[in-house]
């Protein structure tokens, strides 16, 4: 979910000035969180990444070469992490979250849009309807580049250490084969001819990919993101998750959750979506499936929405004493670590925050 973070030095260039190191970096406004193994690693305003050792008692900045605004985190495994944000950004660490590296920018998003939009032209051009449109697209990428790497990117997933996609604004997908070593602009392999914002990218136990997005939107791939499906909710806010649980028969039942606690559930095999009763009208910022299959969501006000294991009714029980943003499982399933304005917070769960009970 896009928060706004304080504004930028004026005439400073955010892609090459380095975080500065501060002593409350805990405590600032922190966009994303995951685990590198036990560590917990978030992201945040000014290129301000943390992590913890000792599940949240301490914490250490990590040294990051930029100090564009972060929005997205997430490890294959213990040491390979990526992290993404406004500029365009990508950030790559190969030591568990203690140091980054940057591998992609919005100019370079630039580059790849506008070499694609002049592909479209060139393909086009025995056909004038067609060739009409390409010729818009092209003008536009061409404006957008003026304004320089202004695309935001607000969410990242990987697969292993080799596959990932990483998406944002106006429909900008990117996916890498190599680690990040090199990205190919994937947004056309994707029906969203509005530049709809994709908000978050999450994998399904399955392994399919869901992307939920601007306008009620959910994409679905069950081919590793080769080819993806509409889902369209019929609702027109913001979504800013999706989650999928397996059902008693095996098949998978898909969650999208977004603007003001509104909650939504697709039946395997179906078409229809289903609105269910969240429990609140916050801003359902983030979600994450518990160790035992069941969704646990994060309303904007730190609260937790809990759901049964069949993802039909939820509950809302407290949660981090801040308002939050994105939501991770905690070390070794303890709970949940939450990250929003003030740092993160590990919340730990109990029997009787069971939503399948009364």
């Amino acid at each position: 979910m896009a928060f706004a973070a304080a504004p930028a030095q004026a005439g400073v260039d955010q892609l090459t000035l380095p975080a500065l190191k501060a002593p409350r970096a805990a405590k600032s406004m922190l966009l994303g969180v995951a685990l590198a193994g036990p560590r917990i690693v978030a992201v945040g305003e000014r290129g301000i990444i943390v992590f913890s050792d000792d599940r949240g008692s301490t914490w250490q900045q990590a040294d990051v070469p930029v100090s564009a605004t972060l929005t997205g985190v997430t490890f294959a495994g213990t040491h390979q992490g990526w992290a993404v944000g406004h500029d365009g950004l990508v950030l790559h660490s190969a030591d568990a979250g203690k140091s980054w590296t940057k591998q992609f920018d919005g100019n370079q998003a630039n580059a790849l849009i506008m070499a694609a939009a002049q592909e479209r032209v060139a393909r086009a051009a025995s056909e004038s309807s067609a060739a009409k449109r390409a010729e818009q697209a092209l003008q536009d990428a061409k404006a957008a580049a003026k304004f320089g790497p202004s695309r935001p990117l607000l969410a990242v997933w990987f697969k292993n250490e080799s596959e990932g996609f990483a998406a944002g604004s106006y429909g900008l997908l990117l996916r890498t084969r190599d680690g990040g070593a090199h990205w190919e602009l994937w947004s056309d392999h994707i029906d969203n001819p509005e530049g709809l914002h994709f908000n978050a990218i999450a994998a399904t136990p399955s392994g399919a990919l869901v992307i939920a997005g601007e306008a009620g939107n959910v994409w679905r791939s069950a081919d590793g993101g080769t080819t993806w499906e509409g889902l369209p909710t019929g609702y027109k806010g913001q979504l800013y998750g999706a989650l999928a649980m397996r059902n008693a028969g095996g098949g998978e039942d898909l969650l999208a959750f977004g603007f003001k606690g509104n909650l939504f559930r697709l039946a395997a095999n179906t078409r229809g979506w289903e609105t269910l009763a969240s429990g609140t009208t916050k801003n359902l910022s983030g979600g994450v499936l518990l160790s035992d299959g069941s969704p646990a969501l994060v309303s904007q006000d730190g609260r937790l929405v809990l759901g049964s294991a069949d993802g039909k009714r939820f509950k809302v029980v407290p949660g981090a004493p801040l308002p939050a943003v994105a939501i991770a499982r905690g070390p070794a399933d303890a709970g949940v670590a939450v990250s929003g304005i003030g740092g993160v917070s590990l919340v730990f769960l109990s029997a009787q925050n069971d939503a399948s009970k009364p």
